[in-house]
C-alpha cells in the first residue's frame, strides 16, 4: 500500500472486501510465519555449527523445532496483522457504502 492515499484507499477496500480472517491467514500465517521459522530455525542451526543438509532436514528435534518455531511466529504474525487491519481500518474508515441507502 505504497502508492498515494487514493491508490492505498483503493487497495485497502479490495484486501477489506476480501476479508479478516483470508487476511490473517495469508499476511500473518503465509507471508510472516512460516517464512520466519523457516528462517530463524535455519540460522539458529547453522550458528550451531551444523550444517544444512539432508541429515539436518530429516532429523526429528530439527522438525520438531521448526513445528514450534512456525507456531509461535505463525501466532506473532496473525497477531501484528490484526493489529495492522486494526490501523488500516481506522485510517482509512468505514467503506463508502457502510452507511446504506
Amino acid at each position: 500500500m505504497a502508492r498515494g492515499r487514493q491508490g492505498s484507499r483503493a487497495e485497502w477496500e479490495r484486501i477489506r472486501e476480501q476479508g479478516l480472517r483470508r487476511y490473517l491467514l495469508v499476511r500473518g500465517v503465509l507471508l510472516r510465519g512460516i517464512p520466519m521459522a523457516i528462517v530463524i530455525v535455519l540460522a539458529l542451526e547453522a550458528l550451531q555449527g551444523r550444517s544444512i543438509d539432508r541429515e539436518l532436514l530429516l532429523d526429528k528435534a530439527f522438525e520438531w523445532r521448526l513445528w514450534v518455531a512456525a507456531a509461535l511466529f505463525s501466532l506473532g504474525g496473525v497477531i501484528s496483522s490484526y493489529a495492522r487491519w486494526k490501523l488500516l481500518d481506522a485510517s482509512f474508515g468505514a467503506p463508502p457504502d457502510a452507511g446504506g441507502s
